[in-house]
Order: C-alpha cells, then structure tokens, then sequence
C-alpha cells in the first residue's frame, strides 16, 4: 500500500503539466514584489497619459490601435488594446498592470517548459543508444527554464509597465512554438497536425501584434526542422519531395503576418515623424559602424547573461562610439570565430549550431541597424535568451550517461539559479518608484555625461512629490552636466512662471530659446512675461517672432497637405 502511494505521489511530481505549473508558481513568487509597484517615470508616465487620454476599450479606439500610424512610436495595436481593457477594470492603479505583466512571465516561464522537455525527447529519440529516465528529461528541463525565467535580465520587461507588450508577444510566441512542435509530433494525424500548424500560425500573428520583437521568428522553426526535426534536407531533399514541399508551404504560410506586420513598422516609422526616431542614413550612419554595432550587440547579450550586475535601464555605450575600439574588435572577431567554428563542426553538434543561427535570427530586430544611437537594454534579451536556455538543457542532457556527472551538474546549476533568483528579488525592488529607479541607475552609470537626463527625471519626480530641497539639487546637477537641458529649463520655467516668479521663468525661457529658438510657445510666453513686467519692447519683440513662427508653421502645414492631395 505504502509503495503504491510512494508511485502515485512521484508520478505526481513528475507529470509534465504539474511542474510545468510548479515552474510557473516559483518565477511568480520570485517575482511578487513587482506588484507592490508604482508606475515609474520611464515612460509610464506618458503611457498612463495616453491611455487616461483615450479611456479604455472602445470601437474608436480599436479602430485607432490598428490605423494611428501617426501617433506610434512603434506598432503593436494588441498590446495597446490590452492596456485598454486593463484600464477597464483598474484605471489608473498601477496595480493591475503589473499583475497582467507578472502572469505573462509566470504563464511564459511554464511554456517553456513544456517546450524544453519536448525538444529534449524529440532529440534523445534521434540520439541512439542514449536510455534517459522520466524524471532525469524532467529536472534537465525544470532547470534550464529557471535559468532563464529567473535571470536578473528578465526584471526590467516584467517589473516596467510600459514594456509589456514583450511580455506579451513572448508568451504567445512560446505558446505557437509549442503548437508547432505537437503538430510536427502528430503529422501521422492530419487532421489534428492540420489544427495544430493553424493555432500555431494565429498565436504567431497575435505575437506580432503585441511587439514585432518576434518578426523573424518564424525563420527559427525553418531551423528546428532542419537540425532537429529532421524534415527537411538530407534523405528528404529541399524541394522535390512530398515532405520538403510540405514544410516550405508551412514556412511561407507563418511568413505572410512577418511580412505584413514589416511593411506596416516601415510605414509607422514614416509616418511618426516626431513620436519615434526617423530612420538613420548611411551618410549619418555608415555601413561599417552598423555592422560593428551589430557584433558588439550579439556579444553583448552573451556576456551580460554571465556578468548580471548593475542592470539599469539604458545603457550609453552605443550612443557615440568608435567603431575601430577593442571592445568592437574584440566583438567582431568574437562572433565570427564562434561562427565558422561552429559551421566546421556543424554535424558533430547540430543542435548548437541550430541554436547561434535562432540566436542571431531573433537579434537582428534588436540590434539597431536603422537607428542611431542605439540603446542595448535588457527586454531586448528576453527572446534571444531562450537559444541560451535550450543550450543548458543539451548541455545537462549530455552529461546523462554519466550518472555522477549529470548530478554534479545540476546541483551547480541549482546554485547558480539560487544566485540568480536572489539577484532577481533585489533587481525588483529597484523598479519600485522612480526615486529608487532613478538613484540606481545614476550609480550604474557612474561619471557618464549622459546621466543628466536621469537628474532631471530625479529631480522633476521629487518636485511632485513636494520635496522641493531634493528636486533642486538634482536639477543643479543636471544643468551643472548641460547648463542648456531643454527638459530642465521647461520644467523649472512653467514651475516659476505658475509660482509667480516672473524674473526666475524668464531667465529659464530665455535658456530654453537657445536650445529651441524656433518654438513659438516659448516666445510667446516670454511676450507675456515681459509685458507682465511692464517691458514692452521686449514683449513685443517676442509676440512678433511668435507670430511670425506660427504663421510659417501654418504655411508648411497647408503645402504639405496640397503634397499630399
């Protein structure tokens, strides 16, 4: 009796779905303290104003998600629908936002898991010889998720509001990358195989409507049938067979929402001049520069998986930079060492192979090739990172023969995700508010001149918050780094100008004009000012270019809609 429970409770343990759902409670609670945040000052602010703006889900504003070109920074119409329906039910309690974030990660955590393990057996049943127990598949798996779900990278697109839509294309990229991986399994079932590839394809295109991170994802399961599913080349050729026709006609079916979501993200690109940053030149931004960029990018996520420490949310190194520096060297010749001698031993490891090819397919959205300066931040990791996740598993998967290695192995593993989670938990608090945000990340960025943007922030967070001592000397040293910061002068002359200091909001507009001399707004607060002060020479100086300034504006906007009729 005692030995048929004792099975009972370790076939418990080790049914897929279960840990599946174990692994998703452990990344949750890891995790928790992001739901006792606040928004943060790192475009929350503005994401809450747009949304507040807008209200929650309505048909105009379904229309709008998908149509506004003009007012996106990026398109993603199913992530902005979902903060519409979470403003339904929470409005402006940052609460609900976080919780919709948190399960994603926990949802996606488990995901990948199921998927882990059914990329595991698929390879073991291509490996002959090689006898693995159940729980053995299982622990292999279990690990190598939490190596990846409990990274202190994840923090930043799990604890940042207005990051969510990674979250969300990722789970539902993870959720067609299984569909497609049943379907493969059951092809001997067509019917079955046939409602599979076609989930598989819907939750592709819902991915790609929450964030296009993923558009070149569908290049990755071209892979997979490659070197590890084993449908493609060798005995069943390219083209010519039954099987090879099959799979391309299934490749090109799961490019055409890539295809469509990519021609809509050039026309958005285009069309929001002002909201997004217009795509760079080759005379701004030369072709040699792009590809060194690009290999210091690929390096870059590599290496910052080993070395998880002083994460903040912007990183300046690619904001100005000299392409010809050993670290861009030493990246360049990184990358393409690792590739030709990963291509020489492609059949001895196949799989590792097929894993740096997903990898730099699924960075190329992410490495800034059609923008300068380019910012390395950590969600960019979150899809890259899974190719490093599957990594671990064939690396603890091949050490199975040996009983007392693969042990050793994994209880090195379980420390390092111990570490890992502990990094994690503390990485959370930082994404508490914005004081906490801010003051860590000016740490991290040490004696960088571009830290006067995260002053400013500070010191305009602190402003709000009534602490007037503290936000002054936050903007002393803002301006004490750029003695013209636009956000800093702006802010502290309507601040002024409200609070009745006349001469103080004057001496900051006028510091203003000279970073912005061709913005009418701002001369003709000054016409006010100045008249206010009985200055009327000056006021009328400024109440002309204001009415000059506005008058071309007008012009400009007239001849460009006659362009465009």
């Amino acid at each position: 009796m005692t030995t048929y429970k004792n099975k009972k409770i370790f076939s418990f343990f080790t049914n897929p779905v279960i840990l599946s759902a174990i692994t998703s409670l452990i990344v949750l609670g890891i995790f928790s303290g992001v739901l006792t945040a606040d928004f943060v000052m790192w475009d929350d602010d503005i994401n809450m104003f747009m949304i507040k703006k807008h209200g929650g889900l309505s048909l105009k504003n379904l229309y709008m998600a998908f149509t506004a070109f003009d007012s996106m920074s990026r398109y993603g119409p199913l992530s902005y629908l979902n903060q519409g329906a979470i403003y339904n039910f929470f409005h402006a309690n940052p609460f609900g936002y976080h919780l919709v974030n948190w399960l994603f990660h926990g949802l996606s955590s488990g995901l990948l898991f199921l998927i882990i393990r059914n990329l595991i057996v698929i390879f073991l049943k291509h490996s002959k010889g090689v006898i693995t127990a159940q729980w053995q598949i299982n622990i292999t798996a279990f690990l190598a998720t939490l190596c990846w779900a409990l990274h202190p990278l994840r923090v930043e697109p799990v604890a940042w509001v207005a990051g969510s839509g990674h979250n969300q294309a990722l789970f539902f990229i993870l959720l067609s990358t299984l569909c497609y991986i049943k379907a493969v399994i059951s092809e001997y079932d067509k019917r079955l195989y046939i409602c599979l590839i076609i989930a598989a394809f819907i939750f592709y295109t819902v991915s790609l409507l929450s964030q296009v991170i993923v558009i070149t994802y569908f290049a990755v399961f071209f892979i997979l049938d490659i070197f590890l599913f084993k449908r493609i080349g060798g005995a069943n050729g390219w083209w010519k067979s039954q099987t090879a026709k099959r799979v391309l006609f299934e490749k090109l079916i799961l490019a055409i929402p890539a295809i469509f979501t990519g021609v809509i993200s050039v026309i958005v690109r285009i069309k929001s001049a002002g909201v997004s940053q217009p795509i760079i030149t080759l005379s701004d931004f030369g072709l040699f520069d792009r590809i060194m960029q690009a290999m210091y990018v690929s390096l870059y996520y590599i290496w910052r998986h080993f070395y998880p420490v002083d994460l903040a949310p912007v990183y300046t190194t690619l904001i100005s930079f000299n392409p010809q520096s050993m670290p861009f060297i030493l990246s360049a010749f990184s990358v393409i060492a690792l590739s030709i001698v990963l291509f020489i031993f492609r059949k001895r490891c196949p799989i590792t192979f097929a894993l740096w090819l997903s990898y730099i397919i699924l960075l190329i959205p992410v490495m800034g090739c059609f923008e300068h300066p380019h910012f390395p931040v950590d969600r960019y990791s979150l899809v890259p990172s899974l190719c490093l996740s599957i990594l671990v598993a064939c690396g603890l998967i091949s050490l199975i023969k040996n009983k007392h290695f693969f042990v050793i192995s994994a209880s090195i593993s379980t420390v390092i995700i111990c570490i890992l989670s502990w990094l994690s938990y503390n990485q959370v608090k930082i994404w508490n508010n914005s004081e906490l945000l801010f003051s860590h990340t000016i740490k991290t960025l040490g004696n960088d001149p571009n830290k006067d943007n995260i002053y400013s922030r500070l010191g305009i967070y602190l402003y709000e918050k009534d602490r007037k001592e503290d936000a002054t000397i936050n903007f002393n040293k803002a301006l004490a780094i750029d003695p013209y910061h636009p956000m800093v002068h702006s802010y502290l002359a309507e601040k002024e100008y409200k609070n009745n200091n006349l001469t103080k909001s004057i001496y900051h507009y006028q510091k203003l004009l000279i970073t912005k001399p061709n913005d009418f707004k701002i001369h003709y607060r000054l016409s006010e000012l100045f008249d206010t002060l009985n200055k009327k020479k000056e006021a009328a100086y400024h109440f002309e270019q204001a009415v000059d300034l506005q008058r071309s504006s007008y012009s400009a906007t007239s001849n460009a809609k006659k362009v465009i009729k």
